[in-house]
């Protein structure tokens, strides 16, 4: 029964639209990372970011945070637990966030949470939005689950119109389930399952990922 979602011999490290590329992270977008970061953190993602995120203050300091957050990602893409990846225009290769397919399970439920960022330059233009349908591709036709999450919290009003736009299925709140910011955030549970996405593929790739 379970044949179909077996884990996949190779995986790309990458996948794109006609206007974007997700790809995997490499230590040499150390700087670029840190850059953005710098530009972003402060007034647009530290109340909805976990403690993890790089928040150094000085360019070498926050470059070598960057460098260490990439080299872990790309240890846990080899584990298959994590698959994070820059988000970037294809013509220019710019990177305009990140994307990660996290905390992959596989032997039961066959899931993951996808979690996401733009930076503050490219914020509302729909990046977030296309980056998710490519992750949830990635998800469902190359890692073979049956199930992705996106949990985000109550009152990230940007991220919330995400997950509306999609048409994603909300699943309920769960109280002070996120630690974002400076504390405890009660956090909304969309999802989509693989009977969802062969329905609604075509509709989701043709409206907002061509």
């Amino acid at each position: 029964m379970f044949e179909a979602f077996r884990a996949p011999e190779r995986i790309p490290k990458s996948i794109g639209s006609q206007r974007l590329l997700i790809r995997q992270y490499r230590t040499s977008d150390a700087g670029a990372l840190a850059k953005l970061m710098a530009v972003s953190y402060k007034d647009h993602l530290k109340e909805w970011s976990p403690p993890s995120m790089t928040t150094a203050t000085n360019e070498p300091e926050a470059r070598r945070e960057a460098r260490e957050h990439i080299l872990t990602t790309l240890y846990k893409w080899e584990e298959d637990t994590d698959y994070r990846f820059f988000i970037t225009l294809r013509e220019t290769g710019e990177i305009l966030g990140q994307i990660g397919l996290t905390q992959i399970v596989r032997g039961v439920s066959y899931s993951c949470f996808i979690g996401y960022c733009i930076g503050l330059p490219y914020i509302n233009r729909g990046y977030a939005t296309e980056a998710v349908v490519l992750a949830m591709e990635f998800a469902f036709d190359i890692l073979n689950l049956h199930r992705v999450s996106l949990w985000i919290g109550v009152g990230n009003e940007a991220s919330l119109k995400i997950p509306e736009k999609l048409g994603l299925r909300f699943e309920g709140t769960v109280l002070r389930a996120l630690f974002l910011g400076n504390g405890w955030k009660d956090t909304h549970i969309f999802a989509m399952t693989l009977e969802e996405w062969i329905e609604r593929k075509a509709e989701l790739k043709a409206k907002f990922a061509p």
